[in-house]
């Protein structure tokens, strides 16, 4: 199986030069039968006057949909985009399934765990 990046968008909001290094997420949208929707962003290394401060986010433990600090996500941002990818046979290019455990996974990164 072979992952191919069939669609890719990306939108800028506020500039990011050198030597900065913003703080790089990426959530999953959409499990598909072979493919999977992904949201990214990039977010500014320190607040800046323009934009409130994220450091009360730790971005590192994620956040599942829904949850209210996501409200002005794309507000911080310095910039949004998405990403399909589609899985195929790499003799056919013809569409997979994708492997059970990799769907598995990616849906628990779609929900918080029961409980």
């Amino acid at each position: 199986m072979v992952g191919f990046m069939v669609t890719n968008q990306c939108t800028f909001h506020t500039p990011v030069s050198f030597p900065q290094i913003p703080v790089a997420t990426l959530a999953v949208e959409k499990v598909g039968h072979s493919s999977v929707h992904y949201r990214l962003a990039l977010f500014p290394p320190k607040p800046t006057k323009e934009t409130p401060s994220v450091s009360h986010w730790d971005l590192s433990d994620g956040f599942f949909f829904g949850h209210p600090k996501l409200a002005h996500f794309a507000s911080l941002a310095c910039t949004t985009g998405s990403s399909v990818h589609v899985f195929v046979n790499p003799a056919t290019s013809k569409p997979l399934g994708l492997p059970e455990d990799f769907r598995r996974g990616l849906l628990r990164l779609m929900s918080p765990a029961p409980g």
